[in-house]
């Protein structure tokens, strides 16, 4: 890994340790999805815009309620069609952080629970650990997702992983 994804990891860890007492009290399992799971199994990025957390209701909930000095208002997500979810987004310092309670995404003319098939855990520090999708798992999402910059980093993966090979469709 390059000295720019060393500090892109670092920059991560932080702002998760920032956060890290809340995410001790979570009661159902959680999820580090998205860009930053990326780089914390090893993808290079250019950038990272926020923390993606997916969370169960209760946990979206929980987090909403102990941020809500944090919220940003004024912030609908894109894809308002494609997405559904107990959605809250947050800024604390430098960081955006964004909780997915329960996502939904439509696929196959109906709308499906996001599930998180196989992961890895990923130890921050003595207090706290995240779990991220596999590479694999993070390739099946982002395909799944299907929006542009998904597919982007769906690609990001092949490039950058000589284990993963995109499905046939068999």
């Amino acid at each position: 890994m390059q000295a720019y994804g060393i500090v892109m990891v670092e920059r991560i860890q932080k702002s998760i340790e920032s956060i890290a007492d809340d995410l001790t009290q979570l009661q159902d399992q959680f999820y580090l999805v998205g860009s930053s799971a990326l780089v914390l199994a090893g993808i290079e990025l250019e950038n990272i815009d926020d923390l993606d957390l997916l969370t169960s209701n209760r946990d979206a909930d929980f987090l909403k309620q102990r941020w809500k000095t944090n919220k940003l208002e004024d912030y609908s997500p894109a894809h308002a069609d494609k997405f559904l979810s107990n959605f809250g987004r947050f800024k604390f310092d430098e960081i955006l952080i964004e909780v997915m309670g329960e996502l939904r995404i439509f696929h196959e003319n109906e709308w499906q629970i996001l599930s998180i098939n196989d992961w890895q855990e990923v130890v921050i520090n003595e207090k706290v650990s995240v779990k991220i999708p596999t590479l694999t798992e993070q390739y099946r999402i982002f395909t799944l997702f299907g929006r542009e910059k998904d597919l982007k980093k769906a690609n990001l993966i092949l490039q950058q992983t000589k284990y993963i090979q995109p499905s046939n469709g068999n």
